[in-house]
């Protein structure tokens, strides 16, 4: 038990720290909300309610297009990685091939290894293929490390689920298909949501890799375009915030509405089999 000080002191602590993760985060908000070119001296706390800094940014700063690009480079991610993953996952922890050790392990380098030193390689084979500059190369250098880490987290929450389980549905006169469908995936279900999470907030976010293999404007995601608008009206606090907030939104709201089972799934894949 902690003693009345200890107690105090936590919650001092917790105060501060609560203090400073949230200032910035309400000075970028309030300055959003001023008139584009309201207030050129810095910061603003609500000096002016206004929603124009928001439409500058979402039309004339391109935003619309940006968060376009992103979201569909981001649901293809998402999906087609939840799909792949799953059923490779699936096949390496329970059905064991030939060889499925070997793509467990080869998952396990993929996602470790930074994006940094596989960037250049991605460039010349998406170079030497003709896709820079075009949505495969938003999609597919992603959506290869996503599938490697989902490999190696779904194997996790398949392996923690009980065999009794899987072994009483084939008594009971199940099929595989029948034991993956309705057995195995509502008990991994909440490793998905967390991993489908993980995976969105990963892409959206991502720049590095947009910003080498993408160079068209008109290809834009939301980080370059980010970037790009900064360069370009670095003196306008208002609309600069604003444009930060259109960026961030789409991942407060995900992680928001993901949060509940965000736990569970942190859990039902932290074993490693």
């Amino acid at each position: 038990m902690l003693s009345r000080t200890e107690r105090t002191l936590s919650s001092i602590i917790l105060l501060v720290v609560a203090i400073i993760t949230l200032y910035p985060i309400v000075v970028l908000v309030t300055t959003a909300f001023d008139k584009v070119g309201g207030n050129n001296s810095g910061i603003s706390f609500f000096k002016s309610l206004s929603f124009s800094s928001f439409s500058y940014a979402w039309t004339q700063g391109g935003f619309s297009q940006y968060t376009l690009h992103t979201a569909i480079m981001t649901v293809s991610v998402v999906v087609l990685s939840v799909i792949i993953a799953v059923l490779a996952a699936y096949a390496v922890a329970l059905l064991k091939p030939i060889g499925s050790r070997l793509l467990f392990y080869a998952a396990i380098l993929g996602f470790m290894l930074p994006v940094e030193v596989l960037v250049t390689p991605w460039f010349y084979e998406l170079r030497s293929l003709g896709w820079l500059n075009t949505y495969a190369a938003l999609i597919v250098p992603q959506l290869a490390q996503s599938i490697a880490f989902g490999i190696f987290w779904m194997n996790s929450a398949f392996l923690s689920v009980p065999k009794e389980l899987t072994e009483a549905s084939v008594l009971d006169g199940a099929t595989r298909i029948d034991v993956f469908r309705l057995v195995l995936l509502p008990n991994v279900m909440p490793a998905v949501k967390t991993m489908s999470a993980l995976v969105f907030l990963w892409t959206w976010n991502a720049f590095l890799l947009p910003l080498v293999l993408v160079s068209n404007p008109s290809l834009f995601v939301v980080t370059e375009g980010l970037a790009n608008f900064q360069g370009a009206h670095f003196n306008n606090y208002g609309a600069l915030a604003a444009g930060a907030v259109l960026a961030a939104l789409p991942v407060v709201v995900v992680y928001l509405a993901s949060q509940r089972s965000f736990i569970s799934g942190m859990f039902a894949g932290s074993t490693v089999g």
